[in-house]
């Protein structure tokens, strides 16, 4: 799967080796592809959670790209 950050400068081939992970940083939390790329900066763990949870579903009904949102894009 593709994955574009959240800045639109990267874009990211995430195979099945690879992982994506949160970092919290003070109140709010970052998303890192393969534990080393920052992919996208969320305000709160529950948003950057519910990142993870949105490309989790994309991969399941087999998208094959995923645009990183914008934290004020991110209800949860």
């Amino acid at each position: 799967m593709l994955i574009r950050s959240q800045d639109k400068t990267t874009l990211f081939n995430i195979t099945c080796t690879q992982f994506i992970n949160i970092g919290e940083c003070g109140k709010g939390a970052m998303i890192y592809a393969d534990n080393l790329y920052l992919v996208g900066k969320y305000s709160t763990k529950a948003k950057a959670m519910k990142v993870l949870d949105m490309i989790q579903e994309a991969c399941i009904n087999g998208h094959i790209d995923f645009q990183m949102p914008e934290d004020s894009e991110v209800e949860v």
